[in-house]
């Protein structure tokens, strides 16, 4: 559910690519945990989601994530 929230917040933005995995770490494909690792952000995923990442920043959880959003649109 925070994750569906976060990306309503998130949807018309040029700076942020919505990247969604499996909720079952079973049915990820090599390509999902290869670019979770990349982006230092699979084992945040492991204990919670959305994860925001940005230029290597990583804001964790709906409500930081909407922080972030609120912070830097004013």
């Amino acid at each position: 559910m925070k994750c569906q929230e976060a990306k309503e917040l998130l949807t018309g933005r040029d700076d942020v690519d919505i990247v969604t995995f499996p909720h079952d770490l079973n049915k990820w494909r090599e390509e999902d945990l290869s670019f979770a690792k990349s982006h230092d952000v699979f084992e945040d995923l492991q204990r919670t989601a959305p994860v925001l990442w940005l230029d290597g920043e990583k804001k964790i959880g709906y409500l930081r994530i909407r922080k972030w959003l609120q912070d830097t649109t004013k």
